[in-house]
């Protein structure tokens, strides 16, 4: 009787562990989330460049 009661109420999966057994979306996540901090990190980097001297643009446009 208590394990037809067991095979009756299925026990829920923890969200966690839904996203551990899945080997595909954990691939999926761990490329996306590297090529958008690093995507991230690029863009920092071009932000802090300092600017073209004029000199130099004028050199380059002549």
């Amino acid at each position: 009787m208590e394990q037809e009661q067991q095979n009756q109420d299925p026990k829920r999966v923890p969200f966690y562990r839904m996203i551990m057994d899945d080997f595909m979306l954990l691939l999926f996540l761990g490329v996306t989330i590297y090529a958008i901090f690093y995507l991230l990190w690029g863009v920092m980097e071009l932000s802090n460049l300092p600017g073209i001297p004029d000199e130099v643009k004028s050199n380059l446009i002549k």
